[in-house]
């Protein structure tokens, strides 16, 4: 018989624990989730795409193009870094797309940038805003270029001019010469003209026509139109019951101005704006700027806002810009010049009044932009113009003649939208 102690021990199972089971399946299935989400993740990312129109687009300065207009397809959510292209720096420039995939109801978002390249480039020439042509100049003074002629350039704030031939300023007669003015993109424009030396200027009269305030209405009338004026100090004082009573309906008033940059208040806003409301007129204000900052602009739009003090007029608020005669000495591009009227009215809104942009027909077709979109009180003395874009108002002629104003007076005419 065996002894006892060769007999065989019963073997000891561990028993696992029901929390530590738990534990090793929330590990397994954390891993097979961890797993599952990176390929996932991986395979997203990896499939995010764009396709650009151009991959390396050439743009003209100032052109406005939207970002999304050069993305051809994209495998995503894509979202450009600017509405629109930045096209106010002349040379190469990047802008970036991020494309994203939301996965799981957007717990995780894949996201991958891409970069479209483009050029800048500036192909238009300079703007001769005045030629200089048949100026005269008085013996015995200096001669310089700049006070004959008048340019301008899209792009360049300060465009060179050179001149080929000589004025001597000690001897009367004409002398031919020939102007070049360069941009910083070489873009030129020249002409030639002639200027002459005088021992005095010549008298000269004014005999421009007058045309009385009754015969201007006569021969413009029709539907939809209203008739008015715009004052300043110019008008000295205004008798706005006769203004009234002669047919006019409505009156746009200077408010203020800019000179050698200080603004000042025209000096009889106050009285002409209390006697034109008081005389039951429809009334518009303007501005006349000599600004070539944002800053200034900005804040004579405040100054206006506070000297209104809460009224409201009939018409928009008109950003008067025409000092184009010397437009060489500010020292901005036609570009910035435009940039100006969108500070002023975006200043404006800010106090909930509209804006509208007074201009020359000139002006409006050479040195303006967004002229279809802007509201645009139209200047050009004629009995029909042939300005083709759209405009709200349009003054006509500088030498009405109306009751209550000794002078001369401006006179316009209001298309009114139903």
């Amino acid at each position: 018989m065996r002894s006892d102690r060769y007999k065989e021990e019963p073997v000891k199972v561990k028993k696992r624990s029901p929390l530590k089971a738990l534990l090793i399946f929330i590990l397994v299935l954390a891993a097979a989730i961890a797993g599952i989400t990176t390929y996932f993740y991986r395979s997203a990312y990896n499939s995010l795409a764009v396709t650009f129109t151009d991959n390396d687009p050439v743009i003209g300065f100032g052109e406005e193009h939207s970002s999304m207009s050069y993305v051809k397809k994209a495998n995503g959510e894509i979202f450009p870094e600017a509405e629109n292209i930045n096209t106010e720096v002349i040379g190469t420039s990047e802008m970036t797309y991020t494309v994203q995939k939301p996965l799981f109801g957007g717990l995780l978002t894949p996201s991958k940038e891409f970069s479209l390249k483009y050029s800048v480039v500036d192909n238009e020439p300079p703007l001769q805003i005045w030629s200089g042509d048949g100026t005269l100049l008085e013996r015995g003074t200096e001669f310089d270029i700049n006070d004959v002629i008048a340019y301008g350039d899209n792009a360049d704030p300060t465009p060179l001019v050179s001149v080929d031939g000589k004025v001597n300023m000690n001897k009367s007669g004409k002398y031919p010469l020939h102007v070049k003015v360069t941009d910083s993109s070489g873009n030129e424009t020249e002409w030639d003209l002639n200027v002459e030396v005088v021992d005095q200027f010549p008298y000269y009269e004014n005999t421009a026509e007058r045309t009385a305030f009754a015969d201007f209405v006569k021969a413009n009338k029709g539907d939809g139109r209203s008739f008015g004026i715009d004052v300043s100090a110019w008008q000295d004082d205004i008798d706005f019951k006769a203004v009234k009573k002669a047919g006019c309906e409505f009156v746009i008033i200077r408010i203020g101005y800019t000179y050698e940059r200080v603004l000042h208040i025209d000096k009889t806003f106050y009285q002409n704006y209390s006697r034109a409301r008081a005389a039951g007129l429809k009334i518009g204000f303007y501005y006349y700027s000599t600004d070539n900052t944002e800053e200034q602009v900005r804040s004579a739009a405040d100054w206006i806002s506070k000297t209104l003090n809460g009224a409201s007029p009939d018409l928009p608020i008109a950003f008067d810009w025409e000092d184009f005669g010397n437009y060489q000495d500010y020292g901005m591009s036609l570009h910035e010049l435009n940039k100006l009227y969108d500070a002023f009215a975006d200043e404006l809104a800010k106090d909930g009044y509209g804006c509208m942009l007074y201009s020359s027909k000139n002006y409006l077709e050479n040195a303006w932009e967004k002229t279809d979109t802007r509201p645009v009180w139209l200047a050009h003395y004629t009995q029909k113009t042939d300005y083709k874009g759209p405009y709200m108002l349009w003054q006509a002629s500088c030498t009405g003649k109306i009751s209550g104003i000794s002078g001369d007076v401006d006179m316009d005419i209001l298309y009114n939208k139903d």
